[in-house]
């Protein structure tokens, strides 16, 4: 059972239990505990969000100047967000340096044997929520993982190539490092790239694999597992994307500027403010803007009023971010996406 290390802040704890396991909020009680602030003997009395958001806050910094969100009903809301924020570093952090479990990741997604040294150098993370999990990798790249997507990862500094396995559904935004390639693999799949942002689709039991770029320039190349003499490969460019069908050996290229209705995929960017309106006109404004069905079961939440502005996001950051803020969570499936919570009165 887990305490109340956080002394009077058993409402934190129970949030937390909400979307974390036992496990990770250990890992968040442990390094919070560690933060035992004593001068001359006696102890200074801090709250538990002012601890976290200022051990924090030089790590944020150059997020917070890029967006903001202040939520206009009253500062435990605020208090929420900023413990929100820390809970999830903690996790981030737990998870980097969790070694590899045993499974059957080799197996299903090409990972071929490697020795003892070299494993140790291999980590794995596993998305099990229904929201969309952001992952900071050693080299300085980002990735979102969809739910139920693994990704194992081997970055090291100065190594030839950066190189990861993906099984699932995931956004990169790749640190541009042309001294060290970036390699995303799946059985017979490998997308090369340099530093651009770009979604992929890899599951070793599906029928195909596709990459889509937002920026940037990669090359994707498939190679029958069962015949190494049977490969293509192609470039592609912003707004294409690549359909690789694995029985057929075949690559088709789209031209996603062409294709696209009017609403923008899921990962494309977008500069957006809210001054003072309540949450259904910003639910609204990002249904329309990216195709999606946002819902509310409780409807209370539409009435939390935001002050908001986002510079240069993509829709599952801005989830995060206003979910925190109003102390919600928020699952996706397809094209829905629920949000939970208690909401504002």
């Amino acid at each position: 059972m887990i305490q109340g290390e956080f002394k009077d802040d058993d409402e934190i704890i129970n949030s937390l239990k909400q979307k974390y396991t036992p496990d990770e909020i250990k890992k968040l009680l442990d390094w919070y505990n560690a933060f035992d602030d004593h001068q001359d003997g006696v102890e200074e009395h801090i709250e538990p969000e002012e601890r976290i958001w200022e051990t924090l806050q030089p790590s944020l910094n150059s997020e917070v100047l890029e967006t903001s969100v202040i939520p206009l009903f009253n500062r435990k809301v605020i208090r929420w967000a900023i413990t929100g924020i820390a809970a999830s570093f903690l996790v981030l952090l737990g998870w980097f340096w969790q070694p590899q479990k045993e499974s059957n990741l080799q197996e299903t997604m090409g990972f071929k044997e490697v020795s003892q040294k070299e494993r140790s150098l291999w980590q794995s993370f596993t998305n099990t929520s229904k929201a969309i999990h952001e992952l900071a990798l050693p080299d300085g790249s980002k990735v979102w993982l969809n739910p139920s997507t693994t990704i194992l990862y081997k970055i090291v500094k100065n190594a030839a190539t950066r190189d990861v396995y993906l099984e699932g559904e995931a956004f990169f935004d790749v640190k541009p490092n042309k001294e060290q390639p970036f390699y995303v693999k799946n059985k017979g799949l490998n997308v090369v790239v340099l530093g651009t942002s770009f979604n992929v689709v890899a599951s070793s039991k599906d029928a195909k694999y596709e990459v889509s770029v937002v920026t940037g320039k990669v090359k994707v190349k498939y190679q029958d597992p069962e015949n190494s003499e049977r490969f293509n490969q192609v470039i592609i460019t912003p707004q294409q994307q690549v359909v690789i069908q694995k029985e057929e050996n075949t690559l088709e290229t789209h031209d996603l500027t062409l294709e696209k209705s009017k609403h923008r995929q899921l990962w494309e960017p977008i500069s957006i403010s809210f001054d003072e309106v309540t949450l259904d006109k910003v639910l609204t404004r990002l249904e329309v803007e990216y195709g999606m069905t946002i819902r509310t079961p409780n409807m209370n939440i539409r009435k939390c009023t935001l002050f908001a502005n986002f510079t240069n996001q993509r829709l599952p950051v801005m989830m995060d971010i206003i979910c925190s803020s109003i102390n919600a969570t928020y699952q996706i499936e397809g094209n829905e996406i629920t949000i939970i919570g208690e909401g504002c009165l």
